[in-house]
């Protein structure tokens, strides 16, 4: 294992099982406090380095460890092989590691080796509550608060958790003459970031990507020479509340759950493929998350695809598969309900592109995976970027960044409309007039994008404090876990425009609150910060010593920058890019991230990439000097 000029792994060996104990050090040895956290998190024991939370109590009744078990109880050789190397490339790193990251000397603690389903446990921590399961509590608090007509005002087109674009261009698009893939998958800022960079490289395979720290292989985001892939979550419903769950505390069924597999051979042979036909045959293994996936080879194809399984619930008395008892029994019932539980594969939807085509993938609802979900992201991104692409026809590395960092706000001509349709008085319509004359870039700089967002969170907080909304504010019953899908005023937030554009139907007198806002904007005392200025990243760490500083930074959720704020809530910065890409098939690819390659706070390489992942510049990947 070397080290480029930024500190990121370029792991090498003669065989794949080399690469994968080469990778697992280097987790080990660069983010040894990181993977002993989300290690901890899947076995339900955080709680001795974090304090008492209810994550351990959702884990231990989600049976991560169990499923984790599982999933490496039937894999075939080669991939037991390999994983098997993995992890004892992190236990051999442990020590180098330990000793880097001052946290263990914080809590007194040491990391603890890892067993064989340790790397399946950390992508289940990774993925189990970044799927549908928060959307399906909200539904079902909706209805039984609401009915279900209020879906339509508060869960149509406002998930609170989106933000991830993947697009890909054919050949005669580029300046190369060959395809290229763009990237910018969006997550709960963390430091050190949920991505480690890595190279991987045999004398028969050359990989760069973006690996879990904690999981062999780069599963989402791959470069291998003559292929490359990207994903973005297809929003698809492939989780249900699990029937015999907590009130409080409650689970999720998922597909790996069903299943006993998480992908593990899937992420295996992904490293080996050379084509766009080796990726896709690879990709009918995954199992969750659902993807959608973006393939282009140096052979000039493109290729779309959804890729994962779904699970699915009825009631049955009939033998095999998973079988849940639900309620106590009765003379009606002397078993209790029994609930059938099995998994299906999402559709394929695969769609080779003709030359001259572009897709892109936004979390939006599109034909391939409308039928797969209720919530999806607004379109807004998805069409801003293809309208970007549109307006050149040899795309270079340059010009696909500064798309994945455009700061037009895509709901803004709603708002605009609700603006233009009323009329105050005083500084409150002085206000109204200068957000009118405001171009809808939320732009670090702008000191009208802060009037607006200040404006939309009185506008939130009207809403939500609107008596016929007050029946979303009664208790929820469920443990603060699970806040950021049922806070009303969170909820509100997401799908403000939403309810601009149908809440009068509902009896919201929405010019009204709209004058209240800006009324409030108006009479609250001066705020001289710039939106960049409001907006900044507090960098979510799991640690007992300070997160480190967010520059000011531009975009919002419905920016293609989706640098996503809490409207009601907070102008914080809580999502964003945890990575951006562009993966060329003939030329140099680039890549960021948002604070460095590196887990101490302490090291050079922490926070070296953060002031490019804020300027929206990019990284070469090149054979730099090592080290």
């Amino acid at each position: 294992m070397e080290r480029d000029a930024r500190g990121i792994p370029l792991c090498w060996g003669e065989t794949l099982d080399d690469l994968a104990y080469a990778q697992g050090r280097s987790a080990a040895i660069d983010r040894a406090w990181q993977i002993e956290v989300e290690r901890r998190r899947s076995e339900a024991t955080s709680a001795a380095l974090l304090g008492p939370s209810d994550w351990d109590d959702f884990a231990e009744r989600a049976d991560l460890a169990g499923i984790a078990r599982a999933a490496v109880a039937g894999l075939d050789d080669e991939t037991r092989a390999w994983l098997d190397a993995y992890v004892a490339g992190v236990n051999d790193g442990l020590d180098e590691g330990g000793s880097r990251a001052p946290e263990f000397a914080a809590t007194g603690t040491e990391p603890e080796r890892w067993e064989m389903w340790s790397p399946a446990g950390v992508f289940l921590v990774q993925h189990v509550l970044m799927g549908n399961f928060g959307h399906l509590l909200w539904r079902r608090y909706v209805r039984a608060q609401l009915g279900e007509d209020a879906l339509d005002l508060l869960s149509h087109e406002g998930v609170p958790l989106g933000g991830s674009n993947a697009w890909a261009l054919t050949g005669s698009r580029t300046a190369t003459g060959a395809p290229m893939i763009a990237a910018d998958p969006h997550r709960v800022l963390e430091a050190p970031g949920i991505y480690q960079q890595v190279r991987l490289t045999t004398p028969d395979i050359d990989v760069s990507g973006l690996a879990f720290a904690g999981v062999p292989g780069v599963p989402h985001f791959g470069h291998a020479g003559s292929v490359a892939w990207a994903v973005t979550h297809a929003m698809a419903d492939y989780q249900q509340i699990a029937p015999d769950a907590d009130p409080v505390v409650p689970h999720p069924i998922s597909p790996a759950g069903v299943d006993g597999d998480i992908g593990l051979a899937t992420m295996r042979r992904l490293l080996l493929a050379r084509t766009v036909d080796d990726v896709d045959t690879a990709l009918d293994g995954w199992v969750e998350p659902v993807n959608a996936v973006v393939i282009a080879g140096a052979d000039g194809r493109v290729r779309e695809r959804v890729a994962g399984r779904l699970v699915t619930l009825e009631s049955s008395h009939s033998p095999g598969g998973m079988q849940i008892q639900v309620g106590k029994p009765s003379s009606h019932s002397p078993g209790g309900m029994q609930i059938q539980v099995g998994t299906v594969a999402a559709p394929a939807a695969r769609r080779d592109l003709a030359d001259g085509l572009v897709v892109v993938h936004a979390n939006d609802r599109r034909a391939s995976v409308a039928a797969l979900g209720e919530e999806f992201a607004a379109p807004h991104r998805a069409h801003r970027i293809t309208a970007l692409l549109g307006e050149r026809e040899d795309w270079d590395v340059a010009g696909l960044a500064a798309i994945q960092t455009d700061t037009r706000l895509g709901s803004w001509p709603t708002f605009q409309t609700l603006l233009g349709g009323v009329a105050a008085t005083g500084p409150a319509e002085e206000l109204r007039r200068r957000l009118l004359a405001w171009d809808g870039h939320m732009d670090a700089g702008s000191h009208d994008a802060a009037l607006f967002a200040a404006w939309r969170t009185e506008l939130v907080l009207a809403v939500a404090a609107h008596p016929r909304l007050a029946p979303i504010h009664e208790p929820a019953g469920l443990a603060a876990l699970f806040a950021p899908w049922v806070d009303p005023v969170s909820r509100v937030g997401a799908g403000i425009e939403r309810i601009v554009h149908v809440g009068r139907d509902w009896g919201l007198p929405l010019d009204e609150l709209a004058v209240q806002a800006l009324v409030r904007v108006a009479q609250a005392p001066a705020d001289d910060r710039t939106w960049g200025e409001r907006h900044v990243a507090p960098f979510v760490r799991a640690e007992h010593t300070g997160t480190p500083p967010s520059g000011p930074l531009g975009g919002d959720g419905d920016c293609v920058l989706a640098t996503a704020a809490a409207p009601g809530l907070s102008d914080l910065c809580w999502r964003g890019p945890a990575a951006r890409l562009v993966w060329s098939l003939d030329g140099p690819s680039s890549w960021v991230v948002p604070l460095g390659a590196d887990g101490p706070a302490d090291s050079p390489h922490a926070h070296d990439q953060h002031d490019t992942w804020r300027a929206g510049d990019l990284h070469t990947l090149t054979d730099e000097e090592t080290t």
